[in-house]
């Protein structure tokens, strides 16, 4: 028997829980709501049986499913989207938290998980999962969001313009956090000013008059473009993170004690905090005060702060290492497959150049093409080529045809790197010559074929 007023149901019942809406079937479990949505060639009706059979308790399409409708679990809209949309407002305006906005070119996600990490040993927090940062990613964090925690989380994306505002408009985040201002998505924005100018909705007081906190980065002519954006906005408190003198948290030096140690000085006005991280990646390290600006203007103890830090977790795709095998052969995997940008790869190749080694280790770095940069594709991959070459690493493996033919371009001084079509000529060369205990490092766009590779390598972890 089909129920009259199902909609009113399923509303309600994911008002009131949490992390109860799937689109994937596989993800269900007992008590989940799948909402079947139109994929790139398949609708997700295909997938309503498995989903049930999974023990989804309610089904929501936009498709009329044949009898499957006359089910009193499965509910048929004239818009999944807007429907969602309805619920994740209604959820959004009863939220009584503090709702923090991360965007920016790269590192949303990996702020995001360490801020969620320090914050959730003093508050109860709700935070998207994954790069959930699209405008579906942001309808189900919402919906999915526990309404009885002190903080949310969520970031913000976007690669064309106009998103930032419309998301940040369903969000309304008190806090905002611009992580930087780097090459990406250049086909649709063309340059970094234009990506600043999309950024900047984040803090526009049309989209976002709630606003009571802004930190920005102020390394670049583009970030403090953004300042200046932001002091016309009047927003009530600005501050600003980085290497410059006049940061509000100003990073004055930074020193390695050993290769996996750094202890760092910050300088806030006429306070100063020394912070011993277990660490060597750099990045790091401007994460870590973003989350200390986040602690100290919510009055949040920072002996806390101080006493996690040394144990903030790496993150799958973005810096984790794994001991995977390839045959019988166990290996040091540090898994940056995640996605790519001109100046994340820059920084995962001085990385891997800094690693130390031990006893008779190599190291591979296996490098993907970087996406969407447009007429300067060429441009900042020939950057990475150079910057291989000026390293001299001695297995080094590039996959994509741009750096195919910019390597054919250059071939007398590229013959020691291998440039191979796919994740199958990959994995047949590391069977051939990888041995125990070497280390591998993969970065690339999302969409390349190095990303495959990196699944390929995670699916045999010890």
């Amino acid at each position: 028997m089909k129920i009259n007023n199902l909609d009113k149901i399923i509303e309600d019942y994911l008002f009131r829980n949490e992390n109860k809406l799937k689109i994937n079937s596989n993800d269900i479990t007992s008590g989940d709501v799948f909402i079947a949505l139109q994929g790139r060639n398949i609708h997700g009706n295909k997938y309503i049986n498995d989903a049930l059979d999974n023990g989804a308790k309610y089904v929501i399409t936009d498709k009329n499913a044949g009898l499957l409708v006359n089910k009193n679990n499965i509910l048929l809209v004239t818009d999944a989207l807007l429907f969602l949309l309805t619920i994740a407002n209604k959820k959004r305006n009863s939220f009584k938290g503090k709702v923090i906005g991360i965007t920016g070119s790269v590192g949303k996600t990996s702020v995001k998980e360490n801020l969620k990490f320090f914050l959730s040993f003093e508050s109860k927090v709700s935070a998207s999962i994954k790069s959930y940062n699209n405008y579906l990613g942001v309808l189900i964090s919402l919906i999915n969001m526990d309404n009885f925690s002190d903080f949310a989380l969520f970031e913000i994306g976007t690669n064309n313009f106009y998103e930032i505002g419309k998301l940040t408009s369903i969000i309304m985040p008190q806090q905002v956090i611009v992580t930087n201002i780097f090459p990406t998505h250049l086909e649709s924005f063309k340059s970094t000013r234009n990506i600043a100018i999309e950024k900047s909705d984040v803090f526009n007081l049309k989209f976002n008059p709630e606003i009571e906190l802004l930190i920005l980065p102020n390394s670049n002519s583009d970030e403090l473009f953004l300042y200046d954006q932001a002091k016309k906005m009047k927003i009530s408190k600005i501050l600003t993170v980085g290497r410059k003198t006049n940061s509000n948290y100003c990073i004055q030096e930074i020193n390695k004690t050993n290769k996996k140690n750094m202890i760092i000085k910050v300088k806030k006005n006429k306070e100063s905090y020394k912070i011993d991280f277990d660490t060597d990646y750099y990045h790091q390290i401007y994460n870590a005060v973003i989350c200390l600006a986040i602690f100290e203007h919510n009055n949040l103890p920072l002996k806390t702060f101080y006493k996690k830090v040394k144990s903030i977790p790496r993150i799958e795709g973005r810096g984790l290492m794994n001991e995977v095998f390839v045959d019988d052969k166990k290996i040091f995997f540090i898994d940056e497959s995640y996605n790519a940008s001109p100046v994340t790869m820059k920084i995962c190749i001085d990385y891997f150049y800094e690693l130390e080694l031990q006893n008779t280790q190599k190291k591979y770095i296996i490098l993907g093409e970087m996406n969407e940069l447009g007429k300067l594709s060429k441009m900042y991959h020939q950057d990475i080529i150079k910057q291989i070459l000026y390293y001299k690493f001695e297995n080094a493996i590039l996959c994509g045809d741009l750096f195919r033919s910019l390597l054919n371009k250059m071939k007398t001084e590229t013959d020691h790197i291998n440039c191979l079509l796919d994740e199958n000529e990959i994995m047949q060369f590391l069977k051939k010559n990888i041995h125990n205990d070497d280390i591998i490092l993969i970065k690339g766009s999302n969409s390349t074929k190095v990303n495959k590779l990196a699944n390929m390598l995670n699916a045999n972890k010890e």
